[in-house]
């Protein structure tokens, strides 16, 4: 794609289901004591959804920065660090590798004081925690996990759950789990981008030349040294079609004439992206204080 053909990404995706789910969450509030928004490690800011802010204000709030074992270690621990800067608990998780008695114990650990003060009013109070999202960050593999089997259904794609379903941990936690939820007009640009790079709206409304060229102006900008290592470069162009016209030669992808194959080279740039070739890494890094 030349450089002038650039255009902004729009991301319109909301659809029906998610306003139902609101509208349920909204009738189910009194029945939650604690909520739990599942976040890309490897982008945490970028795939919050801003609508829960007010949703769940009354509540007390945590996130779980999932994907961990995906992103770069010690960005995430910085995010941690941010976090907790906001007065919000960061638990790091993989819901493929984790370990989900110590995730268990921590999500008990922060209930502890609501459940003290039940007791002080004389009620044994069973811990009721709804775990929410955008799609696609994993909640659902999240309780699976800790359940330890696969109850919920999941998948690698957004609008796999469409309701809500409580799930009783132990006789003194029920865990709900919740459709993933956008928020109706995505206008940070930047955000757009890299929930579609991460798999949270459908792909096939997604122009692959254009998402490449949101990957690699994030990764230059987060992570430069992943491109470089991976393709080869000693150094990355300033612009990112530059970039990617790089990655096309020293890959070999040229068209008739000898021009650079800039959808071949899309293509490959996005599955090894998502295939995890590219190594850990995070899209985004904490705000400077």
């Amino acid at each position: 794609m030349p450089n002038e053909q650039k255009t902004k990404i729009n991301i319109n995706w909301y659809p029906g289901h998610m306003t139902k789910a609101r509208r349920a969450l909204e009738e189910k509030l009194k029945q939650i004591d604690i909520v739990a928004e599942v976040l890309d490690a490897r982008a945490p800011l970028y795939t919050k959804n801003p609508d829960f802010d007010d949703l769940f204000a009354p509540k007390g709030r945590l996130y779980l920065l999932n994907k961990e074992d995906m992103a770069d270690p010690a960005v995430t621990k910085a995010w941690v660090r941010y976090f907790e800067g906001q007065g919000i608990a960061a638990l790091p998780f993989s819901a493929a590798t984790g370990n989900p008695r110590q995730l268990q114990a921590k999500l008990e650990a922060f209930g502890q004081p609501f459940l003290e003060r039940a007791a002080e009013r004389g009620m044994n109070k069973t811990l009721r925690l709804l775990v929410c999202g955008i799609p696609n960050v994993g909640k659902s593999a999240i309780l699976n996990r800790m359940i330890g089997e696969k109850r919920l259904k999941e998948g690698n794609k957004p609008g796999v759950t469409r309701g809500l379903s409580w799930v009783r941990l132990t006789p003194y936690l029920e865990l709900m789990d919740s459709p993933g939820m956008l928020w109706p007009k995505i206008q940070d640009e930047k955000a757009g981008a890299a929930i579609a790079l991460l798999g949270s709206v459908r792909q096939e409304i997604l122009d692959e030349e254009q998402m490449a060229f949101y990957l690699v102006d994030m990764l230059r900008e987060a992570q430069p040294g992943l491109l470089m290592q991976r393709y080869k470069l000693e150094e990355l162009a300033e612009d990112a079609w530059d970039v990617l016209g790089q990655i096309c030669r020293k890959r070999g992808f040229l068209v008739r004439g000898g021009a650079y194959d800039y959808e071949r080279g899309a293509k490959t740039l996005l599955e090894e992206f998502r295939n995890g070739k590219l190594g850990r890494f995070s899209l985004q890094a904490p705000p400077q204080e």
